[in-house]
């Protein structure tokens, strides 16, 4: 479930941030903050990945139609394939009207995520022509 960032979780935010090398230096982490904070067309949400607390941050910028995903900096027992998918999903449930991008580190796991989709929804074509099969 993607929350929208504000300050009462900064030191959250903090946290997660801090995981992404360039952001390891203090000034670097309250410049990022700001630049989210202060542009309209971009947005921070903590991650989590059920009724826990926070697992993760991510970073997302906006433009007409696409919502471009900066970065996802997750906790360490959290960063899996199946994770980042799910965040994917949840960007695609909360922008349903948005083409999601990446940046060049996350267009594979994109790739990989639209095909599972792509299979995920052939099945379900399938088993339902097998279901009106079955009842016939």
């Amino acid at each position: 479930m993607l929350n929208k960032y504000s300050d009462e979780n900064k030191k959250i935010a903090m946290g997660f941030l801090s995981y992404i090398h360039d952001l390891k230096d203090m000034s670097n982490l309250d410049q990022e903050l700001n630049l989210y904070k202060e542009d309209e067309n971009r947005q921070l949400y903590l991650w989590k990945s059920n009724i826990e607390d926070y697992s993760g941050i991510v970073a997302l910028s906006f433009s007409a139609h696409t919502v471009f995903i900066e970065y996802i900096s997750l906790s360490p027992s959290y960063r899996s394939q199946s994770n980042i998918f799910k965040i994917f999903d949840d960007i695609q449930q909360k922008f349903s009207n948005y083409t999601i991008l990446g940046n060049f580190n996350l267009s594979e796991l994109l790739k990989s995520w639209r095909e599972s989709k792509e299979e995920e929804r052939k099945s379900s074509v399938v088993t339902g022509e097998d279901a009106l099969e079955n009842n016939k």
